[in-house]
């Protein structure tokens, strides 16, 4: 990773965890379902005073959307 790149990641990550009152990370692949789509991170940064909506069992349901059955 370049000079350039590393300042704008840290930049980046200095606007997240201001826009958050009580800023919290949580690690691990979770999942929040939005409409008809299932959104994922592997981090996700949280103000701690609510809760997390993601979750990993919204996980599951990207593999029931996804899986298609072939007929050959």
């Amino acid at each position: 990773m370049n000079k350039m790149n590393k300042i704008l990641l840290v930049l980046v990550s200095l606007i997240l965890v201001s826009c958050v009152q009580n800023p919290k990370l949580s690690f691990g692949k979770k999942c929040v379902e939005k409409g008809d789509q299932v959104h994922y991170s592997y981090i996700w940064i949280y103000d701690k005073t609510a809760e997390l909506i993601a979750d990993e069992i919204t996980c599951e349901l990207i593999d029931t959307k996804t899986k298609t059955i072939r007929t050959e």
